[in-house]
């Protein structure tokens, strides 16, 4: 998948300005000997330190600096083909990177030859793996990884080597998969360069995405705790702490975390002259999510107000749009507004708030198109909720058909979440907990989300819903007890269990997740949830 890239206009204003910019940056401590002249050594060691905290853009600026300050250094060739390599996400910019390194030689006889020392050698083999030969990106990384296997069996003390060893490892990682083997590799490789250097980005972060699910989250909380002051001038250090507060239900954290990284994020597109809608919708969607978990709506309203100011400006980009609908449906979703949104074939306007002119929500995405569905059946309108699960359902046959089956489940739940929903609204209360079980049973075979959930809707926690309404409040405990097990401490799997225990006669469990919605740090004093949940702890409600 190709990449952006800095325009070469912005790339030379900041190569001019180096020592300023150095200057300016915080991004950790490393120790990475190397050949380079002593002109190239602050931006490349600022290049590295840029990779390990996934500021791809910067780090290119930062070894083309080091190539200017040293034309022949083979590592500063190394770090920017690098920056086109995405490893988590599965996405490359093969023609780029191999660009990069042609620069430095044609041949790979001629790039191992520019390498200084034996420790540069390895590194450019490793990286012929990752970007010459096998067609299949997944061939190449596994080959790469083998190779930094064997340059860390080499120079096992080498904290460089172990860290991209152990990002090596996770970048093999694909979704579906199962076991935990390369996770829990990878962190007991980053855990002890971590623990012999406190400062290294690269450890403290790769901790966390080795340990970012619920069951693993709280090993990595020491990381987490401590990876924003350790690199305040990565965007994405500043919201990859989020990723185990979420993980653990820490609400108020995932804000704090994410109204810095947005921040920062504007900041980094408006100096690089980036495109909108990478990672400051990233972090923006992660704050309108934890600001609705928290019963701040009017906050969450203003996030997506930002997100559609955004779309505004960017009236071309598919993704901006799909990126602001995405945070607009959860919050419809969050706050149970339910729309009356176009789902026709005729690209009607979707109304009240949205763009003017925006097509409809069959245009819009899989998370738009689905709260489309339910807000249809919400509000009484079958036979649109139909329409929607049944256009869902063709997404997932032309999803499974493009070959990614995992990507297909995921509308595989949305449709049939659809199809349950309106199946309760017609009063069929045994087909909606069939189809909502479907849904249930799907998504136990997912990993769990990294971040907020997605699908939008938990499976389990509908199913949950779907028992509840249907008088079926024992089975519904169990399916949102399982659900949080999954999402730990969502506010409305919470509130769910509290309400299903209740009508169950299981006091005790009621109360627990009562006490626990009640005592949610940063919650809105005028949450719903809040307020529901003290009024029954102080016997207000039986």
């Amino acid at each position: 998948m190709k990449t952006s890239r800095i325009p070469r206009t912005i790339v030379s204003v900041l190569l001019f300005a180096w020592p300023g910019l150095t200057l300016a940056q915080e991004l950790g401590t490393i120790d990475f000997p190397n050949s380079g002249a002593p002109g190239a050594q602050a931006p490349f060691i600022e290049g590295v330190k840029a990779l390990h905290s996934f500021q791809f853009d910067e780090a290119a600026v930062a070894f083309r600096a080091a190539q200017q300050a040293d034309p022949g250094f083979a590592l500063a060739y190394w770090g920017e083909a690098m920056s086109y390599n995405h490893p988590l996400w599965a996405e490359q910019d093969t023609a780029a990177a191999q660009a990069v390194l042609e620069t430095l030689a044609p041949e790979p006889v001629g790039r191992l030859a520019a390498a200084g020392l034996d420790k540069e050698k390895a590194l450019l083999e490793a990286v012929e793996f990752l970007f010459y030969g096998s067609a299949d990106k997944l061939e190449r990384d596994v080959a790469y990884a083998d190779a930094m296997a064997r340059a860390h069996a080499r120079w096992p003390e080498d904290h460089e080597i172990a860290t991209f060893y152990a990002l090596s490892l996770l970048g093999t990682v694909r979704p579906g998969d199962t076991g935990f083997r390369r996770q829990a590799q990878a962190a007991a490789i980053v855990m002890e360069v971590f623990a012999e250097n406190p400062e290294h980005p690269g450890a403290a972060h790769f901790i966390i995405h080795a340990f970012d699910d619920p069951e693993h989250a709280p090993l990595a909380l020491p990381a987490a705790r401590v990876y924003a002051s350790i690199a305040p001038s990565a965007t994405h250090a500043l919201h990859m702490p989020s990723h185990i507060f979420v993980q653990l239900g820490m609400w108020e954290e995932v804000v704090e975390s994410n109204v810095e990284a947005y921040r920062a994020a504007v900041e980094v597109n408006e100096r690089l002259n980036l495109p909108e809608g990478r990672s400051d919708f990233h972090s923006l969607s992660w704050l309108t999510y934890a600001n609705l978990m928290l019963g701040r709506f009017d906050a969450a309203k203003a996030n997506v107000e930002l997100a559609r100011q955004a779309a505004e400006r960017n009236p071309d980009s598919a993704g901006v749009r799909n990126g602001y609908l995405g945070m607009r449906a959860r919050y419809l979703l969050e706050t149970e507004q339910w729309e009356a949104i176009p789902v026709d074939a005729a690209h009607a306007v979707v109304p009240s708030g949205a763009m003017p002119g925006m097509p409809a929500a069959t245009a819009g995405g899989d998370p738009w198109l689905f709260v489309a569905g339910v807000s249809a059946a919400k509000r009484g309108d079958v036979a649109t909720a139909d329409a929607v699960a049944a256009a869902l359902d063709s997404r997932r046959a032309r999803t499974e058909a493009d070959g990614n089956a995992y990507g297909a489940k995921a509308v595989a739940i949305l449709a049939s979440e659809v199809e349950a929903l309106a199946l309760l609204a017609r009063g069929s209360h045994d087909a909606a907990i069939q189809a909502a079980r479907h849904a249930a049973e799907i998504e136990l075979t997912m990993a769990t989300p990294s971040g907020p959930p997605d699908p939008i809707k938990p499976a389990l926690e509908l199913q949950g819903e779907i028992l509840f309404a249907a008088g079926r409040a024992v089975e519904a405990v169990a399916a949102f007890e399982q659900s949080l097990l999954r999402t730990p401490k969502r506010t409305p799997s919470l509130l769910g269990l509290a309400r299903a225990a209740a009508a169950a006669g299981d006091s005790s469990k009621a109360h627990q997740a009562y006490r626990e919605l009640a005592s949610t740090q940063g919650a809105a004093a005028t949450s719903a949830a809040r307020r529901e949940a003290r009024d029954f702890l102080a016997g207000r409600v039986r």
